[in-house]
């Protein structure tokens, strides 16, 4: 059955240019970073964030799908403002969906502390206010207008260019439950200190210097690369390259895959990855939300339960909040950042991951996991069936959009 998988399974369904498995090999575990603190909770985390920010002494770059201008993002500005004055660089980037509601206040802030601010393909409305010659507002609204399905999704901050920030932490107080309570969101970030750090900071200056109208990124022939420990998805063949080697791990996997991720709505070729590696003995499962902030995601990612459950995979939904975490442990191989396992990060949005190898690392992936498939329900074929019958057809009939999901 491997052998059939490997010659037979693509990559993700719809690249123009699709990969075969066969004699396919993961790439090898490169050594970790010097340091790596894994944070599971919202508050830890960005304690953690502006105590670096605090003490940043020479730049800051930060990029967030959205920038709230709530108790959290407050906090942040405030942060951000006080390195302005003690002479640090500090760059910003917000999404022009995910912040939109914001994208105003932000402005105005970052005027009046001195922060660089770009926005990234700001809505055409917005752009349009902006400009003091409006006469060029057509041609700028027609180009922004074709932009809009491509975002800027990643959660990263780097500090002085040595240490950074990743996951799928957004700028917002969802996360915290010294705001919010026991409804707080349950995410995953990580603190990181190594030498691919270079890496965020390349790709962060290209978005910076080559999004100029509008912030609109122009393809080029020499793009920030993915590392071995940091995977960007700046171009079409980074996208290839790193969905071929996740399901060339998975395939090699001796002991077990573990799955979490918000908005899964996978493809065919990892359905029958994840198949065949369960029917070989390994430990296969998938965490989703039971409930999410996109109140129709889990009634399309139980579209794809009925499949896995024959394939011998085991699925769970989390149960006591919104789940938003982005992770994935195979065997000693940790995966933490802001790629969903569905259409919009693997062909339109940029996303940013960091790999962990340290035991330390992988072991509290492993624990949080495991507390959180504790905390949730798992799926059956019985209960699966007993689902209201709206939810599984509202759920398959999604799927026909499900490119831009």
């Amino acid at each position: 059955m491997l052998d059939e998988c490997r010659t037979g399974v693509y990559g993700y369904d719809t690249l123009k240019r699709p990969f075969r498995l066969r004699h396919a090999k993961p790439k090898k575990i490169p050594r970790g970073w010097d340091r790596a603190v894994v944070y599971h909770d919202g508050d830890s985390y960005f304690s953690a964030l502006e105590a670096e920010i605090r003490g940043a002494r020479r730049s800051i770059h930060l990029e967030s799908y959205i920038f709230a201008t709530d108790r959290l993002g407050e906090r942040v500005l405030s942060a951000l403002s006080d390195a302005v004055q003690r002479g640090v660089s500090v760059r910003l980037i917000v999404d022009g969906i995910g912040s939109y509601s914001w994208v105003s206040s932000i402005r105005q802030r970052a005027a009046l502390a001195g922060i660089q601010l770009k926005v990234f393909h700001e809505l055409p409305w917005q752009r349009w206010w902006q400009r003091r010659d409006r006469s060029e507002a057509p041609q700028s609204l027609a180009r922004l207008f074709q932009k809009l399905n491509n975002r800027n999704h990643r959660k990263v901050c780097i500090i002085d260019e040595r240490r950074a920030f990743v996951g799928s932490m957004n700028v917002i107080e969802y996360h915290l439950a010294s705001c919010v309570g026991e409804t707080a969101w349950r995410d995953t970030g990580v603190y990181l200190e190594g030498r691919e750090v270079a890496v965020l900071v390349s790709s962060f200056n290209e978005l910076w210097h080559n999004e100029r109208r509008g912030l609109r990124l122009r393809r080029r022939k020499r793009s920030a690369h993915s590392g071995d420990l940091i995977l960007l998805n700046v171009r079409r063949s980074q996208r290839s390259e790193n969905y071929l080697d996740l399901l060339v791990r998975m395939l090699s996997a001796k002991e077990r895959i573990w799955i979490e991720n918000a908005y899964f709505v996978p493809d065919a070729s990892l359905i029958r990855v994840l198949g065949v590696a369960a029917e070989s003995g390994v430990d296969v499962k998938v965490l989703v939300p039971a409930f999410s902030d996109v109140v129709f995601i889990p009634w399309v990612a139980s579209a794809f339960h009925l499949g896995l459950l024959r394939a011998g995979v085991r699925v769970f939904e989390y149960t006591k909040c919104v789940l938003h975490a982005k992770t994935m442990v195979i065997d000693e191989w940790g995966l933490v950042g802001s790629s969903n396992l569905n259409h919009r990060s693997l062909l339109h949005d940029l996303e940013a991951d960091a790999v962990l190898v340290d035991a330390e690392s992988c072991r509290s992936l492993q624990q949080q996991f495991e507390l959180d498939c504790a905390h949730s329900q798992e799926v059956t074929l019985e209960n699966w069936r007993r689902r209201p019958l709206v939810e599984r057809v509202i759920g398959r009939l999604l799927l026909a959009g499900r490119r831009v999901l």
